[in-house]
């Protein structure tokens, strides 16, 4: 556990200088390492219309993480006002961003507090749900469109070793 924190004290200090190398000025940001390890972390920095995503392994050889993947937030393309919808929001701690889908009425809403299973790709996101009004009312399905295959997890697998 003291290694957990040590390193999340020294990742925090590597992404801030990682957004502020690239010239994002964050309103806030958040790290944690991801899923069953203590090795590849990940952050996301919210701005104003954006969240900047990024990834940073305790392998790497640069002192700052070298890709950011910018994806807009996109929270206008619906009212947020729903019960349902809240929720959702307050369980992603605000940290998402939606996309209007091909069927009419349909969005994809992306909890970003989670990393993507392929680091360079921020359309294999593991919490993604589709939204949908049915009834005068916002429904939430599992998202059902391209699912993390093993080339995602490859590209996961070799991001943990380091660039």
């Amino acid at each position: 556990m003291v290694f957990t924190i040590i390193n999340k004290l020294y990742i925090d200090s590597v992404f801030k200088k990682s957004f502020e190398k690239a010239g994002i000025n964050y309103t806030r940001f958040s790290a944690q390492p991801t899923i069953l390890n203590n090795i590849l972390w990940y952050a996301v920095a919210e701005t104003a219309t954006q969240y900047h995503l990024t990834f940073y392994s305790l392998f790497d050889q640069s002192s700052f993480a070298e890709k950011i993947i910018t994806v807009d937030k996109n929270h206008t393309l619906i009212d947020m006002n729903d019960d349902n919808l809240q929720t959702l929001a307050w369980f992603s701690n605000n940290y998402y961003n939606l996309s209007k889908k091909e069927k009419a009425g349909t969005f994809q809403y992306v909890d970003l507090r989670y990393p993507m299973l392929n680091p360079e790709d921020a359309n294999t996101a593991i919490f993604r749900f589709m939204l949908f009004n049915e009834n005068s009312e916002w429904n939430i399905t599992p998202f059902d469109g391209n699912t993390p295959n093993k080339e995602d997890f490859a590209k996961f697998t070799e991001r943990l070793k380091g660039i």
